[in-house]
């Protein structure tokens, strides 16, 4: 064995640690046994070198896979190997084993402790992600609901606008036609046989609305009140969108451009019954 054969104790590579006995034996012959530090350093460069661990010859020649100086003979060799005792290479070669583990232990508890590092920075990172997204998710839900209520308020108002500028539109035309048939029609005498019968004048409407469904809605308007008015109150009463209003004797379709006509000066009073269609 060539480390019996070198005064080495042959159970030393077997410790936790150790590298094997053919490594450790290149790496002192290598050296001369002369510098620990320079065999572990020659472990580290030939550590991957094919015949690493070959078995070693037995004779003090070069051995297999190691450094060599150059022009290094064999007698020089042996003669540098000779100088120190079995004892001192068997200490040697525990040296090195003892540092190799030692530097395997530093590298091993470094790694670990980046490993820790790595993974607590791992979980900071990941953790700061999903609050970063809960936030962002949250933001943007707020941001969602006051734009749909922004909307929902601006087109309300302009719906309004838009049934107030032909609610005015209508009362215009009214008026305009109202005056229109007061210039027009002359003034008829009164029979002489007969006095004048004085118009009896209504201050109140009282309508009947009969409902697609057959329910009957009765209310009291003002005589002064728009046909405008009625369609509101059937609105906001029966929760109707579109709807059509008639009567069935004399029988007459309502236009919209009715609504702004008076129930009065629609002939309506005292009461009438209305028809609510659907469209």
């Amino acid at each position: 064995n060539p480390l019996q054969s070198s005064g080495i104790n042959a159970e030393w590579p077997l410790r936790p640690g150790g590298v094997g006995e053919n490594r450790t034996v290149r790496a002192l012959r290598a050296v001369q046994y002369n510098s620990m530090e320079r065999a572990i350093a020659w472990l580290e460069n030939h550590e991957n070198d094919a015949d690493i661990d070959d078995p070693i010859e037995e004779s003090g020649g070069n051995v297999l896979g190691c450094a060599s100086e150059p022009g290094q003979t064999q007698s020089v060799q042996e003669e540098a190997t000779s100088e120190i005792t079995p004892e001192e290479r068997a200490a040697k070669a525990a040296e090195v084993q003892r540092k190799i583990a030692e530097r395997k232990r530093i590298v091993e508890e470094k790694d670990k402790q980046d490993a820790i590092m790595r993974e607590k920075i791992r979980r900071k990172e990941g953790q700061s992600l999903g609050e970063m997204r809960e936030k962002r998710d949250r933001d943007d839900a707020k941001a969602l609901a006051e734009d749909r209520r922004r909307q929902k308020i601006e087109d309300e108002k302009a719906r309004k606008a838009v049934l107030d500028k032909i609610k005015q539109d209508r009362m215009n035309k009214m008026k305009a036609k109202e005056t229109a048939n007061k210039e027009e029609v002359a003034p008829q005498p009164a029979p002489q046989a007969a006095a004048p019968q004085p118009a009896k004048e209504y201050d109140e409407c009282r309508l009947q609305l009969r409902l697609p469904t057959g329910q009957a809605l009765v209310n009291s308007f003002k005589a002064e009140d728009t046909l405008g008015d009625v369609v509101a109150f059937v609105r906001d009463t029966a929760k109707l969108d579109t709807f059509g209003l008639m009567t069935s004797f004399p029988r007459k379709q309502f236009q919209p451009s009715d609504y702004g006509f008076s129930l009065k000066s629609l002939g309506l009073c005292p009461s009438s019954v209305v028809i609510v269609s659907k469209q």
